[in-house]
């Protein structure tokens, strides 16, 4: 999972604007290395941008395998975070997760 974060400020005669690209999470499958989807995170924060698209993720049917962990906190930390390895819906059913 890949976390993009881009800011661009600029100004436009004598009012002063700020664009901001939001932050916009990426996930690639890690067994057929096609699939991926991408969330954008509007106006969230970076942190939660990526704690709900990994929620809409799940809910889209992709299928999510933590690395281990050997701490209960790390390993809900990594769940919640979406650390670890992503497998597309089609893989994820193939893949019994």
């Amino acid at each position: 999972m890949f976390l993009t974060d881009t800011e661009q400020k600029s100004s436009c005669q004598g009012v002063p604007l700020e664009t901001l690209s939001a932050a916009h999470i990426r996930v690639t499958c890690d067994a057929c290395r096609t699939a991926n989807a991408e969330v954008c995170g509007k106006r969230d924060l970076p942190l939660m941008a990526r704690v709900a698209a990994v929620r809409k993720f799940r809910a889209a049917g992709w299928g999510h395998e933590p690395h281990e962990y050997t701490r209960t906190e790390a390993l809900g930390e990594a769940r919640g975070n979406g650390l670890g390895r992503w497998f597309c819906p089609a893989c994820a059913r193939s893949r019994h997760l």
